[in-house]
């Protein structure tokens, strides 16, 4: 104790100039934030930070597979190094999270994956995370950059109540570039190429008289409500170890600078499957296509940026239809084709203006999503949904001596529609699968539903040494299926710039 009032009166007592934080020094540079890590040399500032944290997190206004009671801690470093002929950024963060009364998705990151894998128990779950970045760029010669971009992600994933499950995630991607620059002219090219994999491995411990369901989703909701060891679900299926998913990338990328204007266009296509060896459940594709621009005005003392985001993709999905022969005692699959079960359109819109001086940042922006999904399950019958949000925001950040004051605030609103229809042909839809509709009604409204966010943020700087305290409220309105309409968070971070 005497301790914590010992460094609580040297937050009190000592005054130090406030400095840049980390976030902007990132983003004066667009090439920072680009594909293209050559372009990390087109800026000449150093900085780096190392931070702890510890966040609290409460209350019912989140998605069904998020907890109403849980906090993550963790500790992360970012760095950016400019050299007499090399400039190297990179960064690495560790989160443990901790979650009561959690059930929903199994998976790490739930949604991402065109097929999804619920349960229904409430328990506590456990998440490792490791995020590692490593970019360096070189000069070549006066007018030309080479560099690269690397990015890998671990998570470990752990049920701890029945039914329990745990999950293994690796996540990579690659992308070296290659820059000229002329005076005031820049342009660059780079290649992305990644891979990422999934295994979710469910079991029950010990004796009980309880049978456990679970829900295999194959969109929107619709699937297969079955005891977990069902073959339905794939998570006992013989010769294949849990529920693996794989996917693979392959893309490039093109950035133009002249003077203030920055642009990039990226495409990137995953290929993407679920089950292993000659058992392939499900083949999904995706097709991705992103584009940026920045627009940089005024002297280092007052500058203005306008930035400006698209984001498009595109996944189908393909069950497979698989048959077993059994010869002496050993399966052997055999995959007969294919029929679409899963489609999937996203198109994101984001636009942002800021306003930084010595002593102020201000930034203001909006956003637009629409989601078109749909369900082709029992052919010719599609079931469609199209559903849409906007976002405004806004944050302004002041200092004042060895202090920092930010203000934040933001709403969110939106609305989904949904219809059936059948596609030209002789044949007749059969029955369509059961759908989880509790579970449908609660995501449809969680995305779409109006809600207020305010944040409030003070750091005290001591020398290089900093300590934040950041908190944060959401309000959703006219809610039915969310169980409850707030939710609160308070971080704090004690770090050091160096």
């Amino acid at each position: 104790m005497k301790r914590i009032l010992i460094f609580l009166l040297l937050i009190a007592a000592t005054g130090a100039v406030a400095q840049d934080r980390f976030d902007q020094t990132w983003r004066r540079n667009p090439w920072n934030a680009s594909l293209n890590a050559a372009g990390i040399r087109l800026d000449s500032i150093s900085h780096s930070y190392a931070e702890a944290y510890f966040t609290k997190e409460n209350g019912g206004m989140t998605s069904h597979s998020s907890s109403d009671n849980s906090w993550n801690a963790g500790v992360r470093t970012e760095s950016i190094r400019h050299l007499k002929r090399v400039s190297f950024a990179g960064g690495f963060n560790y989160d443990y999270f901790d979650g009561r009364n959690m059930c929903g998705s199994m998976f790490t990151v739930p949604g991402y994956y065109p097929v999804d894998i619920l349960e229904f128990t409430p328990g506590r779950k456990i998440r490792e995370s490791y995020n590692f970045q490593a970019a360096m760029s070189a000069e070549l010669n006066p007018h030309w950059l080479a560099g690269f971009d690397a990015r890998f992600e671990a998570r470990n994933y752990a049920k701890r109540k029945d039914l329990r499950h745990k999950n293994t995630r690796l996540d990579f991607e690659f992308a070296p570039g290659i820059l000229y620059r002329a005076g005031r002219f820049a342009a660059g090219a780079s290649y992305i190429v990644g891979i990422d994999n999934e295994k979710l491995e469910a079991e029950e411990i010990g004796s009980t008289p309880e049978s456990y369901k679970a829900f295999f989703d194959r969109g929107l909701r619709y699937g297969s409500l079955q005891l977990w060891e069902s073959n339905d679900l794939h998570l006992t299926t013989s010769g294949v170890s849990g529920f693996p998913v794989r996917e693979t990338t392959q893309g490039a990328a093109v950035q133009a600078q002249y003077g203030p204007l920055f642009a990039e266009a990226a495409y990137r296509n995953r290929q993407g499957r679920t089950g292993e060896g000659g058992t392939i459940w499900h083949e999904f594709a995706t097709d991705n296509f992103t584009a940026d621009a920045v627009v940089t005005l005024g002297k280092s003392l007052s500058r203005h940026y306008v930035r400006l985001g698209m984001e498009w993709e595109s996944l189908d999905n393909r069950e497979n239809i698989i048959t077993y022969e059994t010869v002496n005692g050993v399966s052997t699959p055999h995959i007969h084709g294919s029929t679409p079960i899963f489609g999937r359109r996203s198109l994101d819109l984001n636009g942002e203006y800021e306003w930084k001086r010595e002593q102020m940042d201000w930034r203001i922006g909006a956003t637009y999503t629409q989601l078109n999904r749909e369900s082709t399950l029992m052919y010719p019958c599609v079931k469609e949904q199209r559903m849409h949000w906007q976002t405004v925001w806004t944050t302004f950040l002041y200092r004042f001596g060895a202090w920092e004051a930010t203000v934040a605030a933001d709403f969110r609103k939106g609305s989904f529609s949904e219809k059936e229809r059948v596609s030209e042909a002789p044949a007749a839809p059969g029955d369509y699968p059961s759908q989880l509709t509790e579970y449908y009604l609660y995501e449809n409204e969680y995305l779409t539903a109006p809600r207020l966010g305010v944040g409030l943020a003070v750091r005290r700087n001591i020398r290089r040494f900093y300590v934040d305290l950041t908190a944060r409220c959401e309000h959703g309105f006219d809610l039915q299926y969310v169980p409850q309409a707030n939710r609160i968070a308070a971080t704090l971070s004690v770090g050091y710039n160096f």
